[in-house]
């Protein structure tokens, strides 16, 4: 180690002992920034490195210094809250090698872990705890009287994958979780969040901590060389063409022999090409290297995919969704690619950061794939030109910024009845100051606060005592002895798969395949044989030949700075040398050019193509999505809409939405003429009152303003 590095010295003698062992000649930039500021214990920090870039011991070495340093005390030191139950068993035995001889303990926290493992380490807590958000609510819920001795030597919170919570349901839970620990322990505990995707720090700011009780600090992450080897190859699909197979070979021609993870969209195609390469190995008679990995396959079967690659003992291509995408130790991989469109910057980083550990460089492959029967997107070549848009955006380090005004009333739900559950109870007004106030939902005002618990009222969730308490009522007992309770997401309805043979259970599928039929699951054709109704269980028996893959999925967001980058690349002439000249990439960009200038949608927001009126906004779904239901609201006219156009709206129509647009119009309002079901999507909107329900689909899924200025501006060009 350099003998000039500050940081090193700053550390306990038995953590440098840890860094001499591991052979490390210096430490990262990111980890010789951050470990002073963290040492310091006074200030939030955000770290922020590319995938294996150190972010872990940036944290860790220095908190581990902490402990070290300090009295040792009864409960916890350190809370490490991780998305993901695999991740934290990787965390686990990452944190017991770094501790191995430091009289530290390190205790994995959720549902798989044995629960006398959880009591031994509660009657002498100490060291570090890793946690998901939902087994942190239980613990709080469930070990009441363990919490304040616990969390009551608490120095640091160690969030992991934070980009993968902010904005989310899940995220404002966690909010909501670490501002009542801080409300218990009666003080302020530094929070650090680590995540490869940072890119609007004050975004991050806000959402670690939304009362500026801390200063954030965010050390330099320094100038990365790491080398990125980039691809895009083009694929048109129309009728006489059988685009999968095409793929397939390209996969089985360039990635056996090499472990590898391929992204696709939605789990039908991590299916359908699995199951296509799998065919390829048997007529070549060759061993099978691909496997499957997604949420629908077992916990087993995800589980082996994972050991696989991570041994390395042979090689392994893995097609998978998002599952893969955090940072689940799997060992060398190769490359990584992704079939047909990226749907976001933020996404793509993460999935190319899978790659080019251990020195070596990071490769991504995109499949980009047109379909004819598209008509002006094929002609304006739409796929490819967002997937060139993200890898560019990606490598200016500009990614998406997530939503933080959202009031995410389903979750106010459940933190309402945690609290409940917790203490037994609460006055309206203390729930409110807990809650919303000094908590996490600082956006809920008194008055709504009471309007969610009206709303929790009629529906018999809470019930009033004649003290004025709220207390639970016969509903929220049920909700709250529901053993996804400590979800705040919605669980999808599944069946479990069963191989009628061995009776092993293979994965879920979310719908009901009468038998006789061919499905595929887990990279495999099943025959359904029968159904057990009661148990919602499906028995299936091994087949060869057809089948098909069902899952459900959700309809895509593409962010407004990805159209914006995608018209910005219709109006230059820059080259892109990772365009593939030998499936046409090159040339179908040039071609899509020369549509654009020819067309005049550089200058015009209007285009008539067949019979389809086509309306350039270039402002990204949300806000596509709120013109056209100000067209549904003020012209009666329904309008389909794209991520940078919308259909059916001629010049005229848009003069009329200028005028209306002059007039601000309460969106609540608006919102009010789409059917109530339209407006249900998280786990507990169907408590809400239908004012509720509108003010929340207004706030989460619309933007009022950027959409009346793109009105008031796009109609003067």
């Amino acid at each position: 180690m350099a003998r000039d590095s500050i940081s090193f010295n700053l550390l306990d003698e038995r953590v440098r002992q840890w860094i001499w062992r591991q052979g490390w000649i210096s430490l990262k930039d990111i980890q010789e920034n951050a470990i002073p500021i963290v040492l310091e214990g006074n200030s939030d920090v955000i770290i922020s490195a590319s995938t294996a870039g150190g972010k872990t011991e940036a944290a860790f070495l220095p908190i581990l210094t902490s402990i070290l340093q300090s009295d040792k005390s009864f409960g916890y030191q350190v809370l490490y809250v991780s998305p993901l139950k695999a991740l934290i068993n990787d965390q686990y035995r990452r944190l017991s090698e770094m501790t191995a001889g430091m009289g530290m303990d390190v205790i994995p926290w959720h549902g798989d872990v044995d629960a006398t493992r959880k009591s031994r380490s509660l009657k002498n807590p100490n060291g570090i705890v890793i946690i998901t958000p939902e087994s942190l609510e239980s613990f709080l819920i469930n070990r009441e009287r363990f919490v304040l001795a616990a969390f009551s030597s608490l120095r640091y919170v160690v969030i992991d994958e934070l980009h993968s919570f902010i904005g989310t349901e899940r995220g404002k839970q966690l909010q909501s979780l670490l501002s009542r620990i801080e409300q218990i322990t009666h003080r302020h505990i530094p929070r650090i969040a680590m995540s490869a995707t940072f890119s609007d720090y004050d975004i991050v700011k806000y959402f670690l901590r939304n009362d500026g009780a801390m200063p954030c600090a965010i050390p330099p992450q320094g100038e990365s060389n790491h080398e990125i080897k980039l691809l895009v190859k083009e694929y048109v699909a129309s009728k006489d063409t059988n685009i999968t197979t095409s793929i397939s070979q390209d996969i089985y021609n360039n990635l056996r022999g090499s472990n590898n993870l391929i992204f696709t969209n939605n789990r039908g195609d991590v299916e359908e090409y699995a199951v296509q390469l799998s065919d390829m190995c048997e007529e070549k008679g060759v061993p099978n290297e691909f496997r499957v990995h997604h949420g629908s396959i077992s916990k087993m079967e995800r589980e082996a995919v994972e050991q696989e690659l991570q041994r390395g003992e042979h090689p392994i291509t893995a097609f998978c969704t998002s599952t893969l995408e955090l940072g689940v130790d799997i060992g060398k991989v190769k490359s990584i690619a992704q079939i047909g469109t990226a749907i976001s910057v933020s996404g793509l980083r993460q999935r190319l950061g899978r790659s080019g550990r251990r020195n070596e460089p990071s490769i991504l492959r995109v499949f980009s794939i047109e379909k004819k029967e598209d008509g002006l997107l094929h002609d304006l070549r739409s796929s490819l030109v967002q997937n060139i848009a993200i890898i560019e955006l990606m490598r200016e380090h500009q990614y998406e910024s997530p939503s933080i005004s959202k009031y995410h009333f389903s979750t106010l739900i459940q933190q309402i009845l945690a609290v409940i559950a917790q203490f037994g109870g609460f006055y309206p007004k203390d729930g409110w100051i807990m809650l919303c106030q000094n908590g996490a939902f600082k956006n809920v005002t008194s008055e709504l606060f009471l309007e969610v618990l009206k709303a929790l009222g009629k529906k018999n969730v809470i019930s009033q005592l004649a003290t004025g308490q709220i207390v639970v009522g016969k509903l929220g007992e049920k909700i709250l002895k529901a053993p996804d309770f400590y979800t705040a997401f919605v669980s999808p309805i599944d069946l479990t798969v069963i191989d009628k043979d061995s009776s092993k259970r293979i994965g879920m599928i979310q719908f009901k395949p009468p038998v006789g039929k061919v499905i595929i699951l887990s990279g495999k054709r099943w025959l359904v044989e029968s159904w057990d109704e009661s148990t919602a269980k499906v028995y299936v028996s091994c087949i060869k030949n057809g089948g098909m893959a069902m899952f459900g999925g959700n309809g895509v967001e593409v962010d407004r700075i990805i159209v914006e980058k995608m018209r910005e690349i219709y109006q230059t002439d820059a080259i892109y040398p990772y365009l593939d000249e030998r499936t046409g990439a090159k040339e179908h960009l040039e071609r899509s050019r020369l549509f654009f200038q020819h067309n005049n949608i550089e200058n015009t927001s209007f285009l008539q193509y067949g019979n389809e009126s086509y309306f350039f906004t270039w402002a990204g779904t949300k806000i596509n999505r709120t013109i056209a239901l100000f067209a549904q609201y003020h012209l009666n006219k329904p309008c389909d809409y794209g991520s940078f156009y919308i259909l059916n709206l001629t010049p005229d129509d848009v003069k009329l939405l200028k005028q209306k647009a002059e007039i601000k119009t309460d969106i609540v309002e608006i919102v009010s003429i789409f059917p109530r079901q339209c407006k249900i999507f998280q786990k507990y909107d169907s408590l809400l009152s239908d004012k509720l329900i509108d003010i929340e689909y207004s706030c989460t899924y619309l933007d009022i303003d950027l959409a009346r200025n793109i009105l008031l501006n796009i109609c003067d060009k």
